[in-house]
């Protein structure tokens, strides 16, 4: 049975460089730093073990054990993989975790989908699919997960349901991030730091001071700026963070440890680029389909630069008759985090009482372009959480947690997402209590045979108070205007509230007024080219929900030697529903998965060659998923709503091998097959003359709203795979280590393949993301003693530009996209004391 203690000592492994983990399972372990195993070469000491493959110490089921031993679907990413692949961003961490799908939408907001699952809105009424949970400490916004990515252990990837022992509950997995602890009795120092193209400069860096023999201080601090990718001034990077952290040892049985960490993000971040207009075309009997106009610009041509805007020019907005035109503002990040916990571990009787108590805070101020003319958002988002554990066992063959966890969250935010003829606001604040009590038993029913069974009980409380103001700009009658109608008639500017574009149109003499849309205003004088701006009466929302859950796991595990285990397990879990500023659809259920799994862990040829193998099947229900179509108000409005739709069935297998060739010599792979489909999958879309651009099966019909048939087109894309779920999924790596007298050089090389995937929420026939693959390389010197390395590096050799992500313009009828980042190459120093 397994020791129930947190590990209080810490390594130099955030600062070492290129001990490889492209595969998933990480090269590092309590007794060896990874800057040892870094200049060392791959054949690492295993404890009692013979010499092979190490392991790293996990906590991803709350106690301690090797990822090997863990009966559960997880990817490790170890320090020196994080600095390798240069993640400073959590969207970074998909180069090293084949599941994992995550892009950056502009600002500090980023998307995870694992396994297909994930969020399709970031607004902050909704809860995130994959938990993320920073120090032990769950953090309930996707816009606060950045500035933490430095002086780390590793980083944990759990896929599937996390339903039973974690902070929330989550649907498709969590993200445990984990940074090093003080060390006790050691002085100690170290720094990394690159130089590369686009003047990127990233930078780390730790400090550990003892205070006497039972206590010790932690500080640490990183810095990552880049110049812009895209010739816009777009895509930059600059940001910074610092954390603290005191451990104590109050005795032999009790030990405390306090951190508090800010970072900031800067920068103008948000970047992307044109990819064309869908177009209708028409034949003898009508509509005949569409055509994609693709602009055929390069991935680094920003929606800024003065191509785009000559293109932008050369499309019409029906809504305003006139050309496109940039609405002027860049984009810009002023994002502040802070936050500050407190770990208690306490042996009490034959267990171990763990207390974290924590205080997190975000500020907000960031203007973005991905998927509008501009998106603003000032927002303040506070979270208090406490969880208590107590970890035991009795007798040698049962252990147990028994757990509970309190969550409060606050927010406050105004935003706004212009698309040049219309501009919704919304003010709103959303409060979220939660509260839980969970437990796990594992007994060993024989010698190597252990049977788990965990729980977990969930009430989540929400109130949402908030209200929307729709602006929309129009040239006189918008079924009538003759072509460029209103030239010189500027599209909405880019302001903080509604007020301020009101007032912007009444200094230029534009009637504002809250006529019923397509109906031309008194003030119009009867022209069909007089502007008006139209004020949509304000939708007032003031709402609550209250959701309960019983979330549970049930598993089995047989090791048929210490190196050898098979195991199954069933799991459940759940995300609590949400908001919407929708009338008539305010509120949305909750959604659930179910999880199947079964695989087996192996080490063979004397802790050698490692085989690890993982089948999975999941059920999907009452998906959360976000898009444009009408509310129940009267009249109907289009609003960009969240509403559960069918169901759908994932499944797949995945690999992972590695084997050491030689005492210098190492490659390994990991692979994911995944399928997924929805089983259902139904919902309507406005009909505005024109089918949808899908392809979707779709009829027109009508909709009953308030008593009114509304025209709408049914769409059904049942059948479709999940949105970012490639089928194939491809890590690959070879290292050499080539001894040189005092000194080591390592030759490594790795690549990812990914195979072509649905991006678009519409499914459209247009936009996918193509497969691609990705190669790395770099080689590394350094002197026995560890005390310095320097490395030279090439990332995307190639410069594959593979599409991220896309999203429409209605208002001119253009489609943007983001691409995945560029190559960049450069030179990465290192140096520890002592």
């Amino acid at each position: 049975m397994m020791k129930l203690q947190l590990p209080v000592r810490a390594s130099w492994s955030t600062l070492a460089l290129l001990a490889f983990a492209g595969s998933g399972t990480v090269y590092a372990q309590d007794s060896q730093s990874p800057a040892q195993a870094d200049q060392s070469g791959p054949v690492q000491s295993q404890g009692n073990a013979s010499v092979g493959i190490a392991d790293i110490v996990v906590t991803a089921q709350r106690i301690e054990e090797t990822a090997q031993r863990a009966p559960i679907a997880i990817d490790v990413v170890d320090a020196d993989e994080l600095v390798r692949q240069a993640v400073t961003r959590p969207e970074d961490l998909a180069k090293s975790v084949p599941a994992l799908s995550a892009t950056n939408s502009g600002g500090p907001y980023s998307v995870f989908f694992v396994r297909g699952v994930g969020n399709s809105s970031l607004n902050a009424y909704s809860d995130p699919a994959i938990a993320f949970n920073y120090d032990g400490v769950y953090v309930g916004r996707p816009s606060s997960t950045s500035g933490v990515f430095y002086d780390l252990q590793r980083v944990e990837v759990l896929k599937g349901p996390q339903g039973t022992l974690y902070g929330r509950n989550a649907t498709a997995g969590a993200i445990n991030v984990i940074p090093n602890r003080p060390a006790l009795g050691e002085l100690g120092a170290g720094v990394v730091a690159s130089y590369g193209n686009y003047d990127a400069i990233n930078a780390q860096g730790y400090v550990n001071l003892p205070v006497g023999e039972t206590s010790a201080f932690r500080v640490s601090g990183t810095m990552a700026k880049h110049d812009a990718w895209l010739n816009d001034g777009t895509g930059d990077q600059d940001e910074w963070g610092v954390r603290g952290q005191f451990l104590t040892e109050i005795s032999p049985a009790i030990d405390v440890r306090i951190g508090a960490d800010y970072s900031h993000q800067g920068g103008v971040g948000s970047y992307s680029t044109y990819l064309g207009n869908v177009t209708p075309t028409f034949g003898p009997t009508g509509f005949a389909g569409y055509q994609l106009n693709s602009t055929g610009f390069d991935p680094d041509n920003g929606i800024l630069s003065p191509q785009s805007r000559e293109y932008l020019a050369s499309l019409f907005a029906p809504q305003a008759g006139r050309a496109g035109q940039v609405t002027e503002g860049m984009p810009y990040n002023d994002n502040s985090y802070w936050g500050i916990n407190a770990e208690l571990n306490a042996d009490i009787g034959d267990g171990t009482l763990t207390v974290i108590p924590a205080y997190r805070k975000a500020k907000l101020d960031n203007l973005f372009t991905s998927g509008m003319s501009g998106a603003g958002t000032q927002e303040e988002d506070e979270q208090t959480s406490l969880e208590v554990r107590y970890a035991g066992n009795i007798g040698d063959r049962l252990d147990y947690i028994l757990g509970g966890f309190l969550f409060r969250e606050n927010i406050e935010t105004s935003t706004y997402f212009s698309q040049f003829t219309i501009v919704p606001y919304q003010d709103f604040k959303t409060n979220t209590d939660s509260e839980a009590i969970f437990g796990k038993l594992t007994y060993e029913v024989a010698p190597g045979l252990e049977l788990t069974a965990a729980g977990r009980y969930t009430w989540d409380s929400k109130s949402f108070d908030g209200q929307a103001d729709v602006l929309a700009l129009f040239c006189g009658n918008p079924g009538n205007q003759p072509p460029n109608a209103c030239p010189d008639l500027p599209f909405i500017p880019l302001r903080d509230n509604a007020q301020d574009v009101r007032d912007f149109y009444a200094d230029l003499g534009v009637p504002i007024t809250p006529v019923p849309l397509f109906a031309l205003p008194p003030q119009a004088g009867g022209s069909q080219t007089a502007p008006f701006l139209l004020d949509v009466p304000p939708l007032v929302i003031d709402e609550s929900l209250d959701n309960k859950k019983f979330t549970y796991r049930l598993a089995a595990e047989y090791e048929f030697s210490p190196r050898n285990m098979v195991y199954a397990s069933f799991e459940t879990g759940y995300r609590s529903g949400g908001f919407a500023f929708a009338r008539g659809l305010e509120t949305y259920r909750p959604e659930t998965l179910d999880a199947w799994t079964l695989g087996t862990k192996n080490r063979f040829l004397d802790n050698r060659l490692q085989v690890n193998v993982e089948g999975f099947y999941w059920k999907y229900k009452d998906q959360q998923f976000s898009q444009f179509g009408y509310d129940l108000g009267t009249p109907p409005t289009t609003v960009f709503l969240t509403r559960n739709i069918g169901q759908a069935t994932i499944y797949g297998f995945d690999a992972d091998v590695q084997a050491l060739l030689s005492d210098f010599t190492t490659i390994g792979g990991q692979v994911q097959y995944l399928k997924s489909e929805y089983d259902s999958f139904n919902y309507f879309l406005p009909n505005q003359g024109l089918p949808p651009v899908t392809s979707c099966d779709y009829a027109p019909t009508t909709q009953s709203v308030n008593g009114s048939e509304i025209a709408v087109f049914a769409v059904d894309c049942s059948g479709k795979p999940a949105l970012n779920s490639p089928k194939w999924s491809i890590n690959m790596f070879v290292e050499q280590v080539v001894p040189v007298g005092d000194y080591r050089i390592k030759l490594h090389a790795d690549g990812r393949y990914r195979s072509a995937a649905e991006i678009d929420a519409n499914f459209s026939q247009f936009f996918k993301a193509d497969e691609a693959f990705v190669a790395n390389a770099a080689i590394t010197f350094g002197p026995e003693d560890e005390a310095w390395f320097a490395t030279a590096f090439v990332n995307n050799l190639t410069d594959e530009r593979r599409l991220a992500s896309t999203s429409l313009i209605s208002s001119v009828n253009v489609q943007i996209g983001n691409y995945e980042p560029p190559r960049t190459y450069g030179l990465r120093l290192g140096y520890r004391f002592p």
